[in-house]
């Protein structure tokens, strides 16, 4: 199982949205069982709150319920509880650094690394109030994590309600030609031939309640027979 913090000030905005959102994300890809994830701050002038309200708000609108989380203060034996301790600036970062002392092990990481933005910041919606702006770096962060952390491509139903849209996630994921058609074994000749012969992918279904749902699994279905 890997371990996971997500680190942020205050553990009401940037780090409970990265927690509940790669839970989410995991569920949906059949790896829940895989990670233990949470979340923490750097400060104590939270303790006791829960998410902040607007947070909580954006994240309910995406089906994901974060009922019960309160803050957790970050602590020093948190080093060697976590495989991976993940912060949303740098000011986090240097939180971290002065608490563990040297990162000998290499856990200490920014999120926006996992989206190819090394040195970059999730900026705090507590002060900008861009809450969908902090959600795009931060499901950015966290979908680019997932990747790393299974070596795979992600592909990611969310959101989808139909056959067309799943098809449409697909064509863009896997650069399909023009001429592919939009059904199993068009999916079968992409997976089994070059550029993505031998690739590996991890699926993301869309929520249980999707018209989608069952289709999605079928793709999955063939995306696990071509890896074989």
């Amino acid at each position: 199982m890997i371990k996971v913090l997500f680190i942020c000030h205050g553990d009401i905005c940037r780090s409970p949205m990265a927690e509940f959102y790669m839970k989410d994300l995991a569920e949906r890809a059949g790896l829940a069982g895989e990670f233990e994830i949470l979340s923490a701050a750097t400060s104590s002038e939270e303790l006791g709150n829960g998410v902040y309200p607007p947070v909580r708000a954006l994240l309910e609108r995406q089906g994901i319920d974060c009922t019960g989380k309160t803050v957790r203060l970050l602590r020093a034996s948190d080093y060697e509880a976590f495989d991976l301790l993940i912060g949303m600036d740098e000011y986090n970062l240097r939180r971290m650094q002065r608490l563990f002392g040297e990162d000998a092990a290499g856990k200490l990481h920014l999120l926006l690394e996992y989206a190819g933005r090394p040195g970059e910041a999730v900026a705090d919606p507590w002060y900008t109030r861009d809450f969908r702006a902090a959600w795009d770096d931060v499901t950015a962060g966290c979908r680019g994590l997932l990747e790393t952390l299974t070596g795979t491509k992600l592909i990611d139903f969310a959101g989808c309600e139909s056959r067309e849209e799943l098809y449409a996630v697909l064509r863009r994921e896997m650069a399909w030609e023009d001429w592919y058609g939009g059904n199993l074994d068009a999916l079968w000749d992409v997976l089994t031939g070059l550029p993505h012969e031998g690739e590996r992918f991890t699926i993301a279904l869309p929520r249980a309640d999707s018209p989608a749902y069952d289709y999605a699994e079928k793709i999955r279905a063939v995306f696990r027979e071509a890896e074989q």
